[in-house]
């Protein structure tokens, strides 16, 4: 169902079927189901030698596209597949896109075997995200076990492009590997937030304040349209912001630092890029301008220098307040190894309060061991967040 035209009431218009089904009902229509595309499970190859169950194979130093069952696929909103690759956008839009999988390997080296996830769309036109979106790298820590690498982003999408999930095996890796191919350890979800048709720059629409009707009030044209047109407006295009790209070193003694942002767009003015408090650097906090739900999304990279070989790291994502210095804490860790990049990723929905800031804190543990950000391809560090509602 393509995007509907939205017109506002004028005075004197008579409120005839043809505008309350124009103007309310596909409106309605349309926002209750946007597009979507779920697929659990990859498309199975030979079984794995030693009893291990069937998997879609990784071969060392090959960079390649999943592959997923098109039985196992469920697609709605005008979302299509040409080759159970690639998932085929139905119209502009603002779409949030999770991969995770789960990674067989039969052996691990000493300096670590690494395993990379992307996310790519291919043929985007006019304000469109192209190329690559999103990219972690986890490392496979244990021999003939599985190690689950995810990756998310939001991005604005252009109809006709495609978005597809790519793997790619450490060039040095030895014995066999593959993606496992159960419907929980390989899946692929993308699905529209805002039909924006205007490009990520869109600015956007504060959220409606939506008044109860009451008897005996008029209906003018001021109220129809806040009950109808405002709140349409502001769900073609929700408030959200990202970040990216972070440097940080953290010394053996200091165990903590509070990322800077090197750039931050965002389509409403009210988010804001700023220093936390006294004893935080400039960039490090970001500032919420409406309360209510949002869907929160990270992924950063670590590496440490020196130190103990199998030390652990996390992220922790702090939401400040005048009402609490830590009201919510959202935590991931892992573990790497000396001269390794390795990250981390996590999306939540939640609660934040007008005025709130989102401070994202890297934590490394082990003894002498100093820390300093992944270098990878500039899509790696980043933190987002877009309003979904009250």
């Amino acid at each position: 169902m393509p995007k509907p035209t939205l017109t506002r009431w004028s005075a004197r218009e008579v409120p005839s079927a043809d505008l309350m089904n124009t103007r309310v009902t596909i409106p309605q229509k349309y926002y209750a189901k946007l597009p979507y595309v779920s697929v659990r499970g990859v498309k199975v190859g030979t079984a794995f030698p030693g009893g291990v169950p069937p998997n879609q194979p990784l071969y060392a130093g090959q960079r390649r596209d999943v592959t997923w069952d098109p039985a196992r696929q469920y697609k709605s909103g005008g979302f299509s597949s040409p080759d159970n690759v690639r998932f085929r956008i139905p119209e502009d839009g603002v779409y949030h896109v999770i991969f995770n999988a789960a990674v067989y390997g039969s052996t691990v080296r000493s300096v670590g075997e690494n395993v990379n996830a992307y996310l790519e769309v291919d043929g985007a036109t006019g304000a469109g995200v192209s190329g690559n979106i999103g990219h972690t790298i986890y490392q496979h820590q244990q021999a003939g076990g599985h190690t689950t690498i995810r990756v998310s982003v939001t991005e604005f999408f252009t109809k006709g492009s495609s978005v597809r999930a790519q793997m790619y095996l450490d060039s040095g890796a030895t014995g066999t590997w593959g993606i496992a191919a159960a419907d929980f350890d390989a899946n692929f979800h993308a699905f529209m937030i805002s039909p924006s048709s205007n490009g990520w720059s869109q600015p956007a629409a504060e959220p409606p304040s939506l008044t109860p009707w009451k008897a005996g009030s008029v209906v003018s044209v001021e109220a129809m349209n806040a009950a109808t047109y405002d709140p349409y407006v502001h769900l073609e295009n929700r408030p959200r912001f990202t970040a990216r790209g972070t440097q940080f070193s953290v010394a053996a003694s200091q165990e903590k630092v509070a990322l800077a942002w090197d750039s931050m767009y965002a389509n409403d003015p009210g988010f804001g890029l700023r220093r936390l408090g006294d004893g935080f650097a400039d960039r490090t906090a970001v500032t919420v301008p409406y309360s209510g739900i949002y869907l929160v999304s990270l992924f950063c990279s670590a590496r440490h220098a020196d130190g103990a070989d199998s030390a652990s790291y996390g992220f922790q994502a702090k939401i400040h307040g005048s009402s609490s210095s830590d009201a919510k804490i959202l935590a991931q860790g892992s573990t790497t190894r000396i001269g390794q990049d390795c990250s981390v990723s996590l999306d939540d929905v939640l609660y934040l309060n007008a005025g709130e800031a989102l401070n994202i804190r890297f934590y490394g543990w082990g003894s002498s061991t100093r820390w300093v950000n992944g270098d990878s391809d500039g899509r790696i560090n980043t933190l987002g967040a877009i309003y979904l509602g009250t």
